[in-house]
């Protein structure tokens, strides 16, 4: 898995590689680590917010401990 981690809305490098086919068979994962909305392309990639206090646990948000576990389990990670 390619984790991709945006702290704030995607340069054109990161929108490129973000639209770009996944050489493995999983699509990307995104964690969004910044606060508020952030454009992304539509796509097949897997999106997630972080935060810090979630209210009820909804399916696309990840607390701090998930959002570690997930980068040890992930092939690479890129920081944007």
């Amino acid at each position: 898995m390619i984790l991709h981690l945006l702290k704030s809305s995607p340069s054109p490098l990161a929108l490129q590689t973000l639209n770009a086919p996944s050489p493995s068979a999983a699509p990307p994962v995104i964690v969004l680590l910044a606060p508020g909305s952030i454009a992304l392309p539509s796509s097949q990639h897997s999106v997630y917010r972080l935060t810090e206090n979630p209210v009820s646990q909804e399916q696309d948000e990840l607390t701090y401990e998930q959002l570690v576990e997930m980068i040890f389990k992930a092939d690479r990670v890129i920081t944007w």
